[in-house]
């Protein structure tokens, strides 16, 4: 009877110990236990919130791009770029809804759009800015980025740095037509800096890899020019 009535304190006290040390636990640690389950529900609403949030500049953004793609297709470049009041230009759109991390894909490709519209107003400095800032997931898209940084190269007669981006616009498109058609410009950009050899090389490599496109044709109509140079 004594051995039983002895160890039945000795197993309610290791309960009892159990159960204070669980305690003693969930009260020193209450605090971080809270803040961790604050930030697990803060974490899963922030990330629907964000999504959300990121569905409606979507919305907003195409639908303020469509208002003014009229323009562009009409060759008004300034109003494109700075709007007409009633519409946003590409400048706020980009502003607005650009970016590499939290950019909205219609808002990057104001971006694209605006640097082709200073292009084509011959503001070759500002159009060069705006094309380095551009970030869109689409690589084909990003090649043409980079072949518009190409285009204000060579119009500011900076050919080396010229072929530089055509070559880097190539590498990036996944597009073969592009491909060629940027490789050539990368050609006559050495042609421009009296590197014929390698303008002779990329014309081969075009002719050879790219057969039956443009820019296949341009590479070979360019190679008969050169050829009595190399």
């Amino acid at each position: 009877m004594n051995n039983i009535q002895t160890g039945t304190p000795v197993q309610q006290s290791v309960k009892m110990s159990t159960e204070d040390n669980l305690l003693f636990i969930a009260i020193k640690y209450k605090n971080a236990i809270i803040a961790g389950v604050v930030l697990l529900v803060c974490l899963g609403a922030g990330t629907f919130f964000w999504i959300n949030r990121q569905l409606a500049n979507e919305v907003e953004s195409s639908l303020q791009l469509s208002r003014i793609a009229p323009f562009l297709d009409r060759g008004e470049f300034n109003i494109a770029i700075n709007g007409d009041g009633k519409a946003a230009g590409l400048k706020k759109i980009a502003d607005t809804y650009a970016g590499k991390y939290m950019g909205t894909p219609s808002g990057n490709m104001a971006n694209l759009l605006l640097a082709n519209a200073y292009f084509s107003l011959k503001e070759f400095d500002t159009a060069l800015k705006v094309y380095k800032t551009v970030s869109i997931k689409n690589d084909d898209l990003n090649a043409a980025a980079l072949a518009g940084t190409g285009d204000c190269y060579f119009s500011k007669n900076q050919f080396a740095l010229a072929a530089e981006s055509y070559q880097e616009a190539a590498n990036k498109a996944e597009n073969k037509v592009l491909k060629a058609q940027y490789l050539s410009h990368a050609g006559k950009s050495f042609q421009q800096i009296n590197q014929l050899k390698k303008a002779a090389e990329l014309y081969t490599k075009i002719i050879t890899s790219y057969p039956g496109t443009t820019g296949a044709a341009m590479a070979q109509r360019s190679l008969w020019q050169i050829s009595g140079n190399l």
